[in-house]
């Protein structure tokens, strides 16, 4: 299956998608909640990005495939999160976190995480 990036190409869009989100979640009005949730995920992609092993990587301790399993799993968390966190019925954060879940499993479906290197 062709796969658009490894593991350089998935660190760089990691270390692109923190401060968008972190902008986004402000320019879409987010606040409470649904803003200190969007800001949790931009700590965990940071996280997760500086400590996996890539060329980008800053200490390079997880590997890569847990890292794609743990983006899978903060995908299913992250289409739930408005239900559990009790916020669906905020339209503009509960289609906030929809978009942002799809938007990450597009990046990990992109993804070769099989990738050398």
């Amino acid at each position: 299956m062709l796969r658009l990036w490894g593991r350089r190409g998935h660190a760089l869009v990691d270390y692109v998608t923190a401060p968008a989100l972190y902008l986004a979640a402000r320019r879409a009005g987010l606040q409470g909640p649904p803003l200190r949730w969007a800001n949790v995920f931009v700590a965990l992609i940071l996280l997760a990005v500086t400590t996996t092993r890539t060329p980008l990587g800053v200490v390079r301790v997880v590997p890569f495939q847990w890292h794609g399993r743990a983006e899978l799993a903060s995908v299913a968390v992250q289409f739930a999160l408005p239900w559990l966190a009790g916020f669906a019925r905020e339209r503009r954060a509960r289609s906030f976190f929809l978009a942002f879940a799809t938007y990450n499993f597009l990046v990990w479906w992109a993804t070769d995480w099989e990738a050398e290197g």
